[in-house]
């Protein structure tokens, strides 16, 4: 174990040693550079300022000499300034851009400069400074240039040129950047001896405590660090001994978990196979994700056939269950339909399905699932029960209409056993000439209620105001309303829209429904109507006919719509039929609600007209 830890913190401390020298090397590297290039900005500047002064104060006292045209005068200035320290040459351009006085070159005067640097500094208006290349030698040069005016003009008279040799400078920098390099040398060794001590401190408990944590890594958590350093790196071996000891007790407490999760993994899956429902599940970007095995029977797919795969290419975008769950995820709701047909290679099957949406902790969209049950076989069932209820309702049909008919058909069957004998009796002819059409026309009008209570006939409709249709029934009805004593409540809602409807059917609706509160009140009572909308997110229209009447128990109110059943001593028991039928026509529903001896409430429901 220690020849390992050996070359890691050998590797380690050399790291830091480079590491810190480098910084040290740049950060010095970095003071040099900018101290030396402040303090060459300073001399550089400190030497123009002292060329631009010496040749301000040239310009001043030559002033008079160039007004004068004295060039004994100026030449014996230029003369006194070269003798300065570091001037080299000094120049006096007149008027005319010509030299007047020029430091130890007296052949030149009266000449014009024609080189370069001259031209620029005889035309400059302002002061100018040239750095130029001086002498056969190429001596580093200012050229200062200073014009001349007078107060009283703004003509230029003259130029003052001094040339300022920079090497004096140059050797001062030299000397500076030195200085800085002895000392940049003298901070690196210091630095580098000080890395080396530092690294040296923190590179050995780190050592041990890369030790502990590779056995930690191998799995050996039975580790403990003794570091006593008194600073950071003691506190990070305290805080790593704590660190381990709950790395334990996590380890344990994800063991334990690992079992739970196993076991609840099993469980559920165990569920999903015992399901008697199909169960499909996709992911945000509908692919499918779960299916359980009821539903690779249903669907005759396979989970391999199924796996990342889209819902689209695994049911087809014209299948109900993806239309569903395609929806129920875009839409953010539970969509439920009782029955969807689904086609199949060999017959139609008919399923039951929930699509409801996945989200996760936060309450986010992570798919969607889909529970389905085949119901083929109940539908079939269904379908058997619906047979034997129709072959049960023929039968109390044809129990009924042989009841209602029997009767006139006795009285028509007596009168014509008669005739014979009696054919010259007139009183006899007249009974039977009122008898005889009056029970043949009972039976026409009791075929004629059956043939509509059968037949499937397309009435125009037209637009509706069901107010209107009701107050005409009413007003049908008053007289005999007013003689048994019956209130008329009035709680039409006349701010409802108009329906689509035929007005003859429905007119005789509503008078069924009004004879029948009638006949329940027969000691007077109240008769209550009302209309209105039934809610703004079912906007279609409410029909109450409430009485106060004798009401009706459980068993009438489940028959009461139910051809040739009648609680009355007169009727055949087709009004409420017939009833049922013409709303059943205009697409709405029926529904009574009563309680005997306390009157009873039938409720109409009926699409509005869409504009």
């Amino acid at each position: 174990m220690d020849s390992k830890k050996e070359p890691k913190s050998i590797r380690l401390q050399t790291r830091l040693i480079l590491y810190s020298t480098l910084v040290i090397l740049l950060l010095m590297a970095l003071v040099i550079i900018i101290v030396e290039k402040r303090q060459s900005e300073t001399i550089q500047e400190e030497a123009q300022k002292r060329g631009v002064t010496m040749a301000r104060h040239l310009a001043a006292v030559s002033t008079n000499a160039l007004l004068t045209y004295n060039y004994v005068i100026l030449e014996q200035n230029a003369e006194r300034v070269v003798l300065e320290e570091e001037v080299l040459y000094v120049i006096i351009h007149d008027k005319e851009d010509k030299v007047a006085a020029y430091s130890q070159h007296d052949e030149k005067q009266g000449m014009i400069l024609t080189d370069e640097v001259s031209q620029k500094a005889a035309r400059a208006r302002a002061p100018l400074i040239q750095p130029i290349l001086y002498g056969e030698k190429e001596v580093r040069v200012l050229d200062i240039s200073i014009p001349v005016y007078i107060k009283e003009s703004q003509e230029k008279w003259g130029t003052i040129r001094i040339g300022l040799s920079l090497e004096g400078m140059s050797s001062q920098i030299l000397k500076t950047r030195l200085n800085l390099l002895l000392l940049g040398g003298f901070a690196i060794v210091l630095g580098i001896l000080g890395s080396v001590f530092f690294a040296r401190r923190i590179t050995q408990p780190i050592s041990k405590l890369v030790g502990t944590t590779i056995a930690a890594a191998e799995g050996d958590l039975e580790q403990a660090i003794d570091i006593h350093t008194g600073d950071e790196i003691g506190e990070l071996g305290k805080n790593f001994n704590h660190m381990i000891e709950q790395i334990r007790l996590h380890r344990n407490e994800l063991e334990d978990r690992l079992r739970q999760i196993t076991s609840l993994k099993a469980y559920n899956d165990n569920i999903l196979a015992s399901m008697t429902n199909g169960l499909i599940t996709a992911d945000s970007e509908l692919k499918v994700v779960t299916l359980n095995e009821r539903a690779e029977q249903i669907l005759e797919k396979t989970k391999e056939e199924v796996a990342n795969r889209s819902l689209d290419q695994v049911l087809g975008d014209r299948h109900p269950l993806y239309g569903m769950m395609a929806e129920t995820f875009a839409q953010d709701r539970v969509i439920f339909q009782p029955e969807i047909e689904v086609k199949r290679s060999e017959e139609p099957m008919w399923l039951t399905a929930s699509a409801s949406v996945l989200t996760d902790g936060e309450g986010k969209k992570i798919g969607v699932l889909a529970v389905f049950q085949d119901i083929t076989g109940i539908k079939a069932l269904e379908e058997k029960l619906r047979q034997a209820d129709r072959l049960a309702a023929m039968g109390t049909v044809s129990a009924g209409l042989a009841h209602e008919i029997k009767n006139p058909l006795s009285a028509i069957k007596t009168f014509v056993a008669l005739l014979p004998r009696k054919f010259q009796n007139p009183s006899f002819m007249e009974k039977f000439n009122i008898t005889v059409p009056r029970e043949i026309d009972r039976i026409n009008q009791l075929v004629e209620d059956l043939l509509e209570l059968t037949r499937i006939r397309e009435h125009l409709f037209v637009a509706l105001d069901v107010n209107h249709l009701i107050l005409q029934v009413i007003d049908l009805y008053s007289e005999e309303m007013k003689k048994k004593q019956i209130h008329f409540e009035n709680h039409l809602d006349g701010t409802i829209s108009q329906i689509q409807g035929n007005a003859e059917t429905l007119y005789r609706a509503f008078s069924n429904l009004v004879i029948n509160a009638i006949q329940a009140m027969p000691n007077g009572g109240t008769l209550r109507i009302s209309t209105g909308l039934i809610s703004s997110e079912n906007p279609d229209l409410r029909i109450a006919f409430s009485d106060t009447g004798m009401g009706m128990d459980a068993e009438t109110t489940k028959n009461i719509f139910n051809p040739f059943f009648t609680t009355k001593d007169k009727g055949v028991g087709l009004g409420m039929a017939l009833t049922h039928k013409i709303i059943e026509d205009h697409k709405g529903t029926i529904e009574v609600v009563s309680v005997e001896g306390k009157g009873a409430t039938f409720v109409l429901s009926l699409p509005v007209a869409k504009k």
